[in-house]
């Protein structure tokens, strides 16, 4: 998992395929507080107050299954970089720690002769750093780079000459790279991506073709949190991030419960050393192939000694939990969509002809679209309206933009009030409201006076 890790406008995202409207009925997320597990985790809050902040925070993790992750990686490295030119990409994964300025370089540097200035310089030479490589030999700990780096294979055999992963400093210099990728699942701090760049820096040669203006420098992950990305942005080689979605997190996901949700994170956090999550990022974003420790550690952390004990949701970071509750069927599909509407206060868009005859990826969309009219833009705020996963609420969100319905800024446009009021005035039509008080009906009958 990227280390202990919107302003952005490299912040990239992209239409969907046909591919991905077919699997759409097979990647809802259901809540998490129906499941035993999950029940269990809730009993350890205290109070009927607190108990209902977690659910609450419960609803607002979004979630990234194994098949979504790969297939929005990919498209968005390709549909990103530059496509005439060659691309070198890079797994970010842990550095071993020294106690030099800089770590380790990519690449081994060598003095040799150049015959223009007829002096010695240090050339880049050999193979690059191991995109996985374990630090600790007793476990042979391996983290999310191994699915990165399957994701980056992938790539390089379908186009070789587009694509080199970790090539050799020779193989860069004969294959004409232009552009150095930074290849993650998740930016939270910044400080992995960060340290890649580093050991980028601490060699002479690359160091040299930046300064010729010969490469440029990416950084490209699934998600990533503002100031994570902030950080990367801030390195000497000024490298351009581009993320799937942005990551949802305690800070932007909520406004009048905040300081609540904050402590209470910190109340039943307190046994760790990072209540709110690695730098105080406060993720709310967890992969099928494990959760940040950039989250809560209410989520993550466990005290097994002492009187105030505490289970966490993922222990170890595993969220099986979550890959569980991961498969559902139309007829939940069309309940999820029915709440939806019930959330939104929009009843009556069920009986809408228009809305019973759209797929169910327009349906996503026309809730989306409703949300947004009533202010639920960010990403946690959509998933506690419909618990969706995180990619098909994007794809939904970008077909709403469009449509014409929202801007890319989150703003209604006039085709969106339109729409709208079309779907409430279709569905009034049909709509037969439940009646307040039940019909009264006479037991006894009197004779006339």
């Amino acid at each position: 998992m990227g280390q202990c890790d919107q302003h952005n406008q490299a912040t990239l995202s992209f239409p969907e395929s046909g591919q991905h409207q077919q699997k759409q009925k097979g990647d809802i997320v259901q809540p998490l507080k129906e499941q035993e597990k999950t029940q269990l985790w809730l009993d350890q809050f205290g109070s009927p107050a607190d108990r209902l902040l977690a659910e609450n925070l419960l609803d607002s993790i979004s979630y990234c299954p194994l098949n979504e992750f790969k297939n929005s990686l990919t498209k968005l490295i390709k549909n990103t970089l530059p496509p005439k030119t060659a691309s070198a990409l890079f797994i970010e994964r842990e550095l071993q720690k020294t106690r030099a300025k800089l770590p380790p370089p990519i690449y081994e540097s060598k003095k040799t002769y150049n015959p223009r200035s007829k002096k010695k310089h240090l050339r880049a030479q050999g193979a690059a750093i191991q995109a996985v490589k374990s630090l600790k030999y007793t476990s042979q700990d391996i983290g999310s780079e191994t699915l990165t780096t399957h994701v980056a294979t992938t790539l390089c055999r379908s186009n070789g000459t587009r694509f080199l992963l970790q090539p050799t400093a020779n193989n860069v210099r004969d294959s004409k790279v232009r552009n150095f990728v930074i290849l993650t699942d998740f930016i939270g701090s910044g400080d992995r991506a960060f340290a890649m760049l580093d050991a980028m820096w601490n060699v002479p040669s690359i160091r040299s073709w930046h300064s010729g203006r010969f490469i440029k420098f990416w950084v490209m992950a699934y998600s990533g949190t503002g100031q994570g990305i902030r950080k990367v942005e801030a390195h000497r080689f000024s490298p351009i991030v581009a993320v799937v979605t942005d990551c949802p997190t305690l800070h932007n996901s909520f406004d009048a419960d905040l300081e609540d949700m904050k402590s209470l994170c910190k109340k039943y956090g307190a046994h760790s050393d990072n209540p709110l999550g690695w730098k105080n990022t406060a993720a709310l974003l967890a992969f099928e192939h494990g959760a940040p420790n950039n989250m809560p550690a209410i989520f993550i952390s466990e005290k097994n000694r002492g009187k105030r004990r505490w289970a966490p949701l993922f222990p170890k970071r595993v969220t099986d939990v979550l890959h569980q509750s991961a498969q559902v069927t139309q007829t939940n599909l069309d309940s999820l969509f029915s709440n939806a509407l019930n959330s939104l206060q929009a009843n009556e868009i069920a009986q809408s002809p228009r809305f019973k005859r759209s797929d169910d990826q327009s349906k996503s969309a026309i809730i989306v679209l409703l949300a947004h009219s009533q202010g639920k833009r960010r990403i946690a705020e959509l998933r506690r309206v419909l618990p969706l996963s995180l990619d098909t609420l994007i794809h939904a969100t970008d077909r709403a933009v469009r449509r014409g319905w929202i801007t890319n800024s989150g703003a209604l446009t006039l085709a969106g009030h339109k729409a709208i009021r079309f779907l409430r005035r279709q569905g009034k039509k049909f709509f037969l409201a439940p009646a307040p008080v039940a019909p009264y009906y006479p037991t006894q009958l009197r004779a006339p006076h």
